[in-house]
């Protein structure tokens, strides 16, 4: 019996003893209850630099309420059976909003996509207000979708594609001229700015921080109508850009063909001007050597020209000539044709 006993003392022992003991992992963070009543918040702030700064807020915060506050990961104890932890996540949680349409000052629809890191500030407030990681998110996504329209609707659409008033950059040159861009007087950083500084101030009552980053816009796109209007705009731009080369392209061509046309008749006139010349040149010596064949022999002379005479004016295979008896050709031929029968008969 005294060794049963002695048994269950050291089990019950060994039971509260790891009931009364817990751990704290570095990316957790813990609340304390007693019989539901928090007693003690254990914390591992996210930013080191703020480490002091959120320690001095929970302490000035709860020490009205005797709510204790501990910093640091580690082995820690509590009273068995009576008191409870429970832990909370202290790394960095994301959060990404639906994108929603939102019209801006000047009328302009746009989709705005955004997106935040955000941590567990204060844990007990966390437990009080939201209690688990789903219902925070609920409490974002009224937030920040909340000042992010808030923000945008009191602005032009430059005012939230744009940070500054740098020059546009352009493809093409002739695109500057058909770009109608406003002046920046504040411009996008100064807008998620204030969209992060109204969503930091909202979340406090629910013990939850918005990381130094901020709340940024991941995605910022025209409605579909408007984005249908803007691409039409911008094929009429690229027709006419287009139309412009054309007409360009067509006056140079012009301009070449007509250069191309008067080269070519300085050529042509030039070449017929030199053909000329030496036409002339192979005439006149042809003359030259005719006058002095034909010179020879006049009566042959007369005959040849005779002969080229009616060739131009009879011609053709099939052409026959009639002369008559006192047609001078007939008589030139008849004398020739007797005075060969002469020499043949003298012969």
């Amino acid at each position: 019996m005294a060794r049963i006993l002695i048994i269950v003392v050291l089990v019950l022992s060994l039971i509260c003893l790891s009931s009364s003991m817990y751990v704290i992992d570095q990316t957790e963070q813990a609340v304390i209850t007693q019989f539901g009543k928090p007693v003690r918040i254990i914390i591992n702030p996210i930013e080191g630099r703020e480490k002091e700064q959120i320690l001095t807020e929970l302490k000035n915060k709860y020490s009205k309420e005797g709510i204790a506050i501990a910093v640091g990961a580690g082995l820690r104890f509590k009273i068995p059976f009576i008191q409870s932890v429970r832990k909370f996540e202290r790394r960095l949680l994301r959060w990404n909003g639906y994108p929603e349409q939102i019209p801006t000052k000047d009328k302009k629809y746009i989709w705005v996509d955004s997106t935040a890191r955000w941590y567990i500030k204060d844990p007990l407030q966390f437990l009080r207000s939201v209690g688990t990681k789903e219902q925070a998110h609920s409490r974002l996504d009224d937030i920040i979708d909340s000042s992010t329209r808030n923000s945008i609707t009191k602005r032009d659409l430059i005012e939230v594609v744009r940070t500054d008033n740098r020059e546009m950059r352009v493809a093409e040159e002739e695109l500057r001229e058909t770009i109608m861009v406003g002046q920046v007087s504040e411009g996008r950083p100064k807008i998620v700015a204030e969209i992060t500084e109204v969503s930091r101030k909202s979340c406090l009552e629910y013990g939850i921080g918005i990381h130094s980053s901020g709340v940024l816009i991941k995605g910022l796109t025209y409605v579909q109508d408007v984005k249908l209007k803007v691409e039409d705009r911008m094929i009429e731009e690229r027709q006419r850009i287009a139309k412009k080369y054309i007409s360009e392209g067509e006056g140079e061509y012009e301009k070449i063909m007509g250069d191309k046309e008067r080269d070519v008749k300085t050529i042509m006139s030039v070449a017929y001007k030199t053909a000329k010349e030496i036409e002339g040149e192979a005439d006149a010596k042809a003359t030259e050597i005719y006058a002095k064949g034909f010179g020879k022999d006049p009566e042959f002379y007369r005959f040849w020209k005779t002969l080229e005479l009616y060739e131009e004016h009879v011609g053709g295979e099939k052409t026959r000539l009639i002369l008559g008896t006192d047609n001078p050709l007939f008589n030139f031929i008849k004398g020739q044709i007797s005075e060969t029968k002469q020499g043949t008969t003298e012969q």
